[in-house]
């Protein structure tokens, strides 16, 4: 399978940035291998501002265990994570974080809001 070009180049080399697979997932690297070996994490951003610092990105991350899980862009200094996946609407209610639980409900992480997904 031929690795996927990112729109990033490196900041070592200037060679473009591809998407490769390794042993614990995908990342980015130089698409100048061996010659370079810069590389990075590949993040999956779920487009929901973190409700703790207000300033980052909720990422999907995955655990030691191979679980999956939502934190803040700006850790270390925000140290806010859950492992619901997170909604882009807020809640209708009290304009918090709503989260999906068991693949077709959502919920309201602050207050006692919860529907089903259409």
């Amino acid at each position: 399978m031929p690795d996927e070009v990112v729109d990033e180049t490196c900041p070592k080399c200037g060679k473009p940035m591809v998407v490769k697979s390794g042993r614990f997932g995908k990342f980015i690297a130089c698409s100048g291998y061996p010659d370079c070996k810069y590389t990075k994490s590949f993040q999956k951003k779920t487009g929901v501002k973190c409700p703790k610092c207000g300033t980052g990105d909720l990422l999907q991350r995955m655990s030691k265990k191979k679980k999956v899980f939502y934190g803040c862009s700006n850790y270390p200094n925000c140290d806010f994570a859950i492992n619901s996946k997170p909604q882009p609407e807020p809640c209708p209610k009290c304009g918090s974080l709503v989260t999906v639980y068991r693949e077709k409900n959502i919920k309201c992480t602050k207050c006692d809001y919860r529907a089903k997904l259409s």
